[in-house]
């Protein structure tokens, strides 16, 4: 089984999920993810990292740090599950492979991330990410 599905194989849920990540994380627009953190991080998120519960705050400073000082390529992502609730929205666990170059001294390390993301529709039937677990480990 390859690490990553052609996008045809996975979940519309997956595959916006994927792109708002990617938008807010590693591409390199810093106003493109400030925009894509703002509109799709719900302003009463709950963020767990590892044993850490973290603020929407918290988290906004964690992205925006990593960003200054890192480069972030990402190696891999699949789908594990996914459900897709009526009406839109839905939760996906997925894993992600990343590797996290730093700008100044070029030193870099693979992260490797499981994430459980709850993502709801709005009245308006926009979709937020509402709620986020991670398991991360780092490795050289």
């Amino acid at each position: 089984m390859m690490a990553t599905s052609s996008e045809k194989d996975n979940s519309a849920l997956f595959n916006w999920l994927d792109k708002v990540w990617r938008n807010i994380l590693l591409q390199p627009d810093d106003e493109l993810a400030v925009s894509s953190f703002e509109s799709y991080i719900a302003k009463d998120v709950r963020v767990k990292i590892n044993h850490d519960s973290i603020s929407r705050e918290a988290f906004f400073a964690y992205v925006t740090s990593t960003r200054a000082t890192h480069t972030m390529t990402q190696l891999s992502k699949k789908e594990i599950k996914v459900w897709e609730a009526p009406g839109g929205g839905g939760c996906v666990v997925d894993e992600a492979v990343v590797v996290f170059k730093n700008k100044e001294t070029g030193e870099s390390y693979t992260g490797t991330v499981v994430m459980v993301s709850d993502v709801r529709a709005g009245e308006d039937g926009k979709l937020t990410i509402v709620e986020t677990t991670e398991v991360v480990t780092r490795s050289s």
